[in-house]
């Protein structure tokens, strides 16, 4: 990784409805990665509002290591040939354009989602081996139906997008970009777990896993392991509950995601680890920004709360 690796480039992709929560995230990066000489801070702007670009500046401002960098999506977006009913933001699928995107002498880049918090450095995960693998990422739990729709077997394991170390000179040399887009267009625009999917199908044998800590999901903290393998029906070798409990003890990356509770910036949420957003937003040009309205219906309240208290599984 030759002079680069005290050098942290990290990327993200929003909207302007996820500038704020972008905001807590980058806060959250910044105050625990002061160990870094340099911190570059790339943002795929898919037509975040200048307000929020503002504030967004703000935030790094007060960091003096840090460089913030716009990168404007539409050229980009147009390239895509999809037939899905939107249920993401379109501007997760900036992961597949990440090697054009990026400065060429830019060798490795960890993309993040904006729904996470940071809790401890990256510096650890930074300097791992890729070992010729493509990518460094967290197992997720999916169903074999999943797997079997990009091409995996059940046996297989399958990551989770939402942070991936990537190794851009080997991206770049293989192409993986192109292949993405191609896979796309092979299931006609339409892949379940949309730009997830696709990179499962076209790297399901070229990726390092890592510890879950790097990106704990809120599904761990509702279910054990053996919930979680029988919900799942999922027949890969998953993380041990010991590494399960000890990710939970110690994040380094929690990751929001929407499983039986709504995320932290919406009313009445139940994921435990919830402060640690606000406390990131209290530091930000957002600060008092009170939590969303809960707009789930009373059914889907009523299954996460059974989920939640094991009433299911």
């Amino acid at each position: 990784m030759n002079n680069q690796s005290n050098q942290l480039n990290v990327l993200f992709s929003a909207d302007d409805n996820y500038a704020q929560h972008l905001g807590a995230a980058m806060y959250s990066l910044l105050v625990t990665n002061k160990d870094f000489e340099k911190i570059n801070i790339y943002i795929v702007d898919n037509e975040i509002s200048k307000e929020n670009k503002e504030k967004l500046f703000v935030i790094v401002r007060d960091f003096s290591k840090a460089k913030l960098h716009l990168i404007d999506f539409s050229t980009w977006k147009k390239k895509l040939q999809l037939n899905m009913p939107w249920d993401i933001s379109i501007s997760r699928y900036a992961r597949l354009y990440i090697a054009d995107m990026l400065p060429i002498e830019i060798e490795r880049v960890i993309y993040l989602d904006c729904d996470m918090i940071i809790c401890d450095s990256l510096t650890a995960l930074w300097n791992i081996d890729f070992k010729q693998n493509v990518i460094a990422a967290v197992q997720d739990a999916v169903s074999d139906e999943i797997k079997t729709s990009v091409g995996m077997h059940a046996n297989q394991p399958y990551f989770n997008a939402g942070m991936l170390l990537i190794d851009l000179n080997i991206w770049r040399k293989q192409k993986v970009g192109d292949k993405c887009l191609k896979f796309i267009e092979l299931k006609k625009g339409s892949v379940v777990h949309h730009d997830q999917g696709v990179l499962n199908g076209v790297l399901n044998n070229l990726w390092r896993k890592v510890d879950l800590k790097y990106n704990l999901m809120t599904i761990h903290f509702f279910f054990n392991l053996n919930q979680i393998n029988k919900y799942y029906r999922n027949h890969s070798n998953f993380y041990l509950e010991k590494e399960i409990e000890q990710a939970k003890k110690e994040p380094t990356i929690i990751h929001y995601t929407p499983s039986f509770t709504t995320r932290p910036w919406v009313d009445k949420c139940k994921h435990p680890l919830k402060d640690k957003y606000w406390l990131s937003i209290a530091n930000t040009p957002w600060k008092g920004t009170p939590p969303q309205k809960d707009k789930s219906n009373w059914y889907e309240k009523i299954i996460n709360w059974r989920y939640r208290n094991n009433l299911l599984y």
